[in-house]
């Protein structure tokens, strides 16, 4: 390998665009004049790449390089030995609209010419075609600004490239990159929401898919652009420092080039303040958005009436926490009687507008998790036929004292789309006389008498205490039985694949790395591929027992008014409470006032390996019996790579051990605590 200088000619990149409301076509881009730069090639690691837009002069915006700025370069010729090499720019350029860039330990053909494949910015996983000089990579969908009106992230998600020739006696290669890319400028501005903080935008072809990111191929001998399979038809632009919207503020956004005259396109932004989120989706005509082109979009005094879909609840008080959910609670808790007790519902979309679609159609899939045979659910006056969500997007859910029948228990019912057969989203319809509210001692926390799911308290010293069972972080519980739930090996790249098995255990037996967790995300198993704020508590100390108390999710699975209980709750009960065993169950008893008592049965659980229950679970079996319930917490932060689980209360009665952490996989009960902030 040899130290070679390579000298180069870079063009002063050019973009131009135009200042309307909505999508336009862009004015041809002004070529400047040819700069001569030295260039040499670096592979070293990655770093962070990003090109910036200069203020506009006439109707042309500059290019500026940043600080850590990178090209990489390939090349095919006999001899030469360039394999995706990262050349890094050098410090004199930053700021500049042309540059010096520095490679060290390549090397070209010993005789004659090397074709040198350039490309910008610089991705370890950029490949080269086996045939052919295509360059494969991909433009995310989910991008990051640090603050309003800072454009150095931009060129971090573009792709420009070039074809250049080198030789050992002559050592310059002028070069211009062609930027394949589209720039989007969003200025953003509103006098109803002038307190609240711009947190993201997005452009989304809802109904044509126009792609606007993900994988793609460039063809550097044809100059042009093929897509892959995996592409999305919208591409987001989030602020990680967002400020409040005081003033009209700049977002900027790449996307792929795409011609959208005479589609319907939707700008969709997202708002926040301390307690609620508000995304406003927007429909607008859209226009041509041409590649090495910035393509201005203003969305003037943003109002929350400019909300275009009216099956849509732009306002969200719950932790979004990165997803969305329809109606405003996943659980109606609800009395029941023989002549049915009605309660009327929103199935409203709410959060991530990109992952939602229209509710149409309703159905029970549960009617009784007690005796699937006893017709305790009905929606819309059916307790088996699918029926269409009202006008104004309300279903009503009605539950019925069945002959014969149990007094309580827990259902379930789901909302379709078009196709009717597609879960879209699932409610827990918990059916029991109204718990009583139980102030835990001096803690403060206000925690229902009840597990979640029946209608009885432990004191009744009954199996049906037990509740039903919750993999962590699910919004909606699997069967405590094989005869009301499926298990199905866990796919759950997404949070999707688990709402479209809203009754199946997803089980992680033979699935490759779970660390038994039902959620994949990346599926790499690193500590990332975790999602910490399924239930509102995401932990950041290194310890099982997370100081903080998080807020109500969207993912939460208990009624309005309540969430999943903090792990402070757990260690209570685990520092005060007594094992008790009654003739029929076994309990963990606390008294929470000095005079009354909370009973927590030993509700056992279903393992997440394979979806098998722990066999007899009432604690009269000292070898099987335990307590197994969820805190709304995860067990460590990020930093911690070993424990990956959810902080649990797990307590084993053969060797009275007391476990804090679980595998998110197993399903445990559940118990909802007062939301004091009404979220």
């Amino acid at each position: 390998m040899k130290n070679i200088l390579f000298a180069a000619c870079v063009t002063a990149m050019v973009v131009s665009g135009c200042t309307q409301d909505e999508i336009l076509s862009s004015e041809n881009g002004k070529e400047a004049n040819q700069i001569h730069s030295r260039l040499t090639l670096v592979g070293s690691s990655s770093p962070q790449t990003r090109i910036s837009i200069g203020d506009k002069t006439s109707d042309a915006y500059p290019l500026l390089w940043s600080e850590g700025d990178a090209l990489g370069v390939f090349s095919r010729t006999e001899g030469a030995s360039i394999d995706n090499v990262q050349s890094l720019l050098s410090d004199e350029s930053i700021g500049q609209n042309s540059g010096v860039f520095t490679s060290n330990e390549v090397e070209i053909a010993e005789e004659g010419t090397t074709e040198l494949l350039i490309y910008y910015p610089y991705l370890q996983n950029t490949t080269l075609a086996e045939g052919g000089n295509q360059i494969t990579s991909s433009l995310s969908s989910e991008q990051e600004q640090s603050t309003p009106g800072d454009s150095r992230h931009i060129g971090k998600y573009g792709f420009a490239y070039a074809k250049a020739t080198v030789s050992n006696s002559n050592m310059l290669a002028k070069f211009t990159l062609k930027h394949a890319m589209a720039y989007v400028k969003f200025t953003i501005s509103s006098k109803e929401f002038s307190a609240y903080k711009l947190k993201s935008v997005s452009l989304y072809d809802k109904e044509t898919r126009t792609p606007l990111s993900g994988t793609f191929t460039a063809d550097l001998d044809k100059d042009e652009l093929t897509f892959g399979t995996e592409t999305k038809s919208y591409a987001t632009v989030s602020l990680t420092t967002p400020e409040a919207l005081a003033s009209a503020q700049d977002v900027y956004l790449t996307t792929y080039p795409a011609d959208l005259t005479d589609k319907e396109v939707y700008i969709v932004v997202t708002l926040e303040n301390d307690s609620q989120t508000v995304t406003i989706p927007i429909l607008k005509e859209g226009k041509q958005l041409k590649a090495n082109a910035v393509n201005v979009i203003t969305i003037n005094d943003l109002k929350l009436s400019d909300n275009s879909c009216d099956w849509y609840e732009p306002v969200e008080t719950r932790l979004l926490a990165d997803g969305w959910a329809y109606g405003e609670s996943n659980c109606i808790m609800t009395n029941i009687s023989t002549s049915g007790i009605n309660n009327i519902i929103s199935v409203k979309a709410r959060g991530n507008f990109m992952e939602v679609e229209e509710p149409k159609y309703a159905k029970t899939i549960l009617n009784c998790d007690l005796n699937v045979n006893h017709k305790m659910v009905g929606v819309n006056g059916s307790t088996t036929d699918i029926s269409p969500v009202a006008s104004d997007y309300t279903i009503t859910v009605n539950a019925f004292k069945v002959s014969g029948g149990y007094d309580g228990g827990c259902g379930q019912v789901a909302i379709y789309g078009d196709d009717q057969t597609t879960v879209l989203w699932s409610f827990i319809v918990w059916m029991t006389p109204p718990p009583a509210e139980q102030t835990y001692g001096n803690t403060g926390y206000v925690v229902l008498d009840r597990n979640l799911g029946t209608y009885m308290t432990g004191e009744d010293n009954n199996w049906k205490a037990n509740g039903v069972y919750f993999q962590w972080g699910r919004p909606t519980p699997i069967g405590w039985s094989g005869s009301v739930g499926t298990n199905i090996p866990t796919q759950a790249t997404n949070v999707r694949f688990s709402i479209e098995n809203p009754r199946a255990l997803l089980y992680t037996n033979e699935v490759e790395n779970t660390k038994s967790d039902w959620y994949l995300g990346a599926w790499t198993g690193a500590r990332t591929d975790r999602k910490d704020d399924f239930w509102g508590n995401p932990n950041e100390s290194s310890t099982y027992l997370n100081p903080s108390d998080g807020h109500k999710s969207i993912y939460d699975p208990c009624p309005k008014g309540y969430r999943v209980v903090s792990p402070h709750v757990l260690d209570e009960i685990e520092q005060k409470g007594e094992l008790v065993n009654l003739s029929a169950i076994a309990v963990l008893k606390y008294c929470y006032d000095g005079t009354n008592y909370a009973y927590w049965p030993l509700a056992g659980c279903k393992w997440g390996s394979n979806g098998g229950n722990n066999g007899n679970n009432t604690g009269l079996n000292e070898s099987k019996g335990a307590a197994c319930y969820w805190s709304n917490s995860s067990a460590s932060s990020y930093g911690n790579d070993k424990d990956q689980g959810a902080t649990s209360l797990y307590y084993k009665v053969v060797d009275k051990t007391w476990t804090h952490s679980s595998g998110r996989s197993h399903a445990f009960s559940v118990r909802c605590m007062k939301d004091m902030e009404n979220r």
